[in-house]
């Protein structure tokens, strides 16, 4: 399969060709599609498509969040929503209405350096970190989008991060050739144990 499906003769507009390089990409299986995969597709003019492989035809819907090129998307565990960077100054925050097929911009977050080439979102969605060309990792607070932190460990440009499924650790790669391994914000466990002791360091 490829998005778009072959052009038939009859096409006018074609879906993506004016689009540029496709940039970044993320699969995801919405429990509301009944385990068919959905798609997030990226490109050079900004622009982000919704594709349903069942109509590989043209996308269910099109944004454009970015004045520039769309760098790295990244979708939440109850795929209801997602971030985007670019090479402009700007994260993006969205949600997605699966019923209608669309996305709607729920946070802008204006960055001071400019270029986010990676983006993830922790497996409990409660932060997503940032891949920069500034050489840093910035990490946020993925509800509310408020900054929690700046890590300046790199000296090159930032490309990747990711988390590790028990949300403890997260790891950074960059063009200085290092791979960073960072715990910061760990999941807090709901023990009572847990609980009496973060009162007592509080206390």
């Amino acid at each position: 399969m490829c998005l778009p499906q072959r052009c038939s003769a009859n096409m006018t507009v074609h879906p993506t060709k004016q689009r540029g390089l496709c940039m970044a990409v993320q699969a995801f299986t919405p429990c509301q599609s009944g385990g068919y995969v959905n798609i997030l597709s990226s490109y050079e003019d900004g622009s982000t498509l919704w594709w349903d492989v069942r109509k590989p035809g043209s996308p269910l819907s099109s944004v454009k969040y970015h004045s520039e090129s769309a760098l790295s998307i990244a979708l939440d565990g109850l795929c209801t929503g997602g971030i985007s960077g670019g090479a402009d100054s700007k994260i993006a925050m969205f949600t997605l209405d699966h019923q209608k097929g669309t996305f709607s911009l729920r946070n802008e977050i204006e960055i001071e350096r400019a270029g986010i080439t990676g983006i993830a979102i922790r497996p409990d969605n409660k932060i997503t970190a940032t891949a920069g060309w500034d050489h840093r990792i910035r990490v946020y607070n993925y509800n509310k989008g408020n900054a929690l932190a700046v890590l300046k460990y790199h000296s090159a440009t930032c490309n990747a991060v990711t988390f590790s499924h028990d949300c403890k650790l997260m790891a950074s790669c960059s063009a200085d050739t290092m791979v960073a391994l960072w715990e910061l914000y760990p999941p807090k466990t709901p023990s009572k144990l847990d609980i009496t002791s973060e009162e007592n360091v509080e206390n």
